[in-house]
């Protein structure tokens, strides 16, 4: 570019050597800039990498995730819980089958504040053996005349890990068939 720049200028009117100084300058920034992103994508990828195997490790064991997901089956209790920082007056919560259909309904009395803990036997409302698979457990707590949706917390297997680059996050995805963000994990457990 500069023997191009050097061939092509005007003999009358020379180019000085602070503006071939500068223009130098301005080429070292660029190679820089352009050396830099090269290295943040190195680094993007191998933190990628370490996160997908940090993920792999998860195959095979329970989480702590949020949205009432569980696998019925085996005649094993599900259970599930709610933090509840203000206590209840009361809690009615639900067990909704695939197609978001209630199975189980259940209510409790009023709740301190803390941890609640909601336990489900895999029975129907007949007291009848559900067909094993996927469930949501909801729940609500009672203020007043009115019902407030809590979230619930339930531990599920994870199958597989997979890379999202929209969020530059592994998601997990779960026994039922979900996908989780890692972020919404907040226990593992064998």
């Amino acid at each position: 570019l500069f023997t191009t720049q050097l061939k092509n200028q005007n003999p009358l009117d020379p180019m000085g050597n602070e503006a071939f100084v500068a223009q130098l300058a301005q080429f070292s920034q660029v190679e820089g800039i352009k050396g830099m992103q090269n290295s943040m994508e190195d680094l993007v990828n191998t933190i990628k990498g370490e996160q997908m195997f940090s993920g792999a490790h998860l195959v095979g064991k329970k989480v702590a995730v949020t949205g009432g997901h569980v696998i019925s089956g085996d005649g094993q209790p599900i259970i599930g819980s709610l933090d509840l920082p203000g206590g209840a007056q009361g809690i009615v919560f639900t067990v909704n089958d695939i197609n978001n259909r209630p199975v189980f309904r259940s209510t409790m009395g009023p709740q301190a504040p803390g941890k609640v803990t909601l336990e489900w036997s895999g029975k129907d409302m007949d007291g009848k053996e559900v067909p094993d698979g996927p469930y949501t457990i909801k729940a609500n707590i009672v203020d007043g005349n009115s019902l407030t949706a809590v979230p619930v917390t339930t531990f599920v297997g994870v199958k597989s890990v997979s890379w999202r680059p929209d969020t530059q996050q592994i998601n997990l995805q779960i026994e039922t068939g979900d996908s989780v963000a890692m972020s919404d994990v907040t226990q593992i457990t064998n």
